[in-house]
């Protein structure tokens, strides 16, 4: 007797996932062309896609996931309720499939593993009738807001990413439209850049930080995901509550952070050190050269030996130096003036270790420059 074989999809979800961008962006289309637009209908849209993509990004992914930061129990409420809005399952759920991912980066248990295809790490694997487990989440189950989403997920998602959105668009006497711009096209694109973090930043960007892992950074994506482009960087620092660590960097989401912090709902920012991440971006560009040794001509690769090593000393003693300077910053000083001059020292040396690390960096680049192109 044959056993029956398990669906391969879940025909329910395929059909939702299908349905809601069909009327998100034809239907709201159709819409328009029948009815026009009032200037309530787009910014309802947007208000609604900010709060429930920030609620992804700051609640979900740098909060409760990777717990980059610590929150007030009022933030941790509206999280959870704005995040249910977005249709992007509970909070329990949403941590288990991304720890796992991070856990099992482009392994058989990464749920959404780009080695199985762009299609199966953007959508595939929402689709798949093959659940992951929810597993690594004991932390998050002793927080009252998550585990009464967890409970009411669906009818939260009713109240806040339905019901709402309608409700205001009675107020100008065009709930229809509110139903189009509001709901099925703001899930659309909710749930588009949520996945494209899946797909498209495992597939385009660069990857100063960890050259051997599929995530990549991308600037442009981080327009259109709340900072959440500098994935190479994430993968490698997944504690730190940004994303896109220099001033320029696009990061609502690290603003947002930031900006709660100084009101008292964020609290214990977590960050990487910028000698951390210099000494990171360093060893990767290291392991790039040292890897490329074999191919090279024995008399340049003898001399490209030579200065890997001496670069390996030059950033063994920046890290020792860093940490005797940082330990003598932390001893205790009854005289005020000699804990001034400690920090002022300090602060002198930091300097000059950033210009090490700069000419290190620089150093390297003209390396695999010349590897790359042939020209040593």
């Amino acid at each position: 007797m044959k056993l029956k074989r398990e669906k391969e999809y879940d025909i329910k979800i395929i059909i939702a996932l299908t349905i809601i961008p069909i009327l998100g962006i034809f239907g709201t289309l159709l819409y328009v062309i029948n009815n026009g637009v009032v200037w309530q209908e787009p910014l309802l849209l947007i208000v609604f896609w900010i709060i429930t993509g920030l609620s992804i990004t700051i609640g979900y992914h740098r909060l409760f996931c990777h717990r980059s930061f610590t929150a007030h129990p009022i933030l941790e409420w509206l999280l959870a309720f704005s995040g249910a809005a977005a249709l992007e399952n509970s909070i329990l759920k949403w941590c288990s499939d991304h720890r796992q991912h991070h856990k099992y980066l482009d392994t058989n248990k990464d749920p959404y593993s780009i080695t199985k295809g762009f299609f199966h790490a953007h959508i595939g694997w929402i689709l798949e009738n093959n659940p992951s487990p929810m597993i690594n989440v004991n932390d998050l189950q002793s927080k009252t807001a998550i585990r009464f989403q967890y409970k009411y997920y669906f009818p939260l998602f009713v109240v806040f990413g339905i019901a709402l959105p309608l409700a205001l668009g009675f107020l100008w006497g065009r709930p229809l439209g509110a139903l189009f711009w509001g709901v099925f096209l703001r899930i659309t694109l909710v749930h588009h850049f949520t996945y494209s973090i899946n797909s498209l930043s495992h597939y385009i960007g660069k990857k100063p930080y960890n050259h051997k892992c599929t995530s990549r950074d991308s600037w442009y994506l981080a327009f259109l995901t709340f900072g959440e482009g500098f994935h190479n960087y994430h993968h490698k620092f997944q504690w730190d509550y940004r994303n896109g660590i220099r001033w320029f960097h696009f990061d609502p989401s690290k603003w947002s952070i930031w900006l709660l912090s100084r009101i008292g709902l964020a609290k214990e920012l977590k960050k990487a050190d910028k000698f951390q991440i210099m000494k990171t971006k360093a060893l990767d560009s290291w392991n790039q050269v040292h890897e490329t040794l074999d191919s090279l001509p024995d008399q340049v690769k003898r001399s490209y030996q030579e200065k890997l090593s001496d670069i390996k000393i030059k950033l063994q003693n920046l890290e020792d130096s860093r940490q005797i300077a940082e330990k003598g910053v932390k001893v205790y000083f009854s005289d005020k003036k000699e804990m001034l001059l400690a920090k002022k020292l300090f602060r002198k040396q930091r300097k000059l270790q950033n210009f090490e690390y700069q000419a290190i960096m620089k150093t390297l680049s003209v390396m695999l420059f010349a590897i790359q192109t042939g020209q040593y």
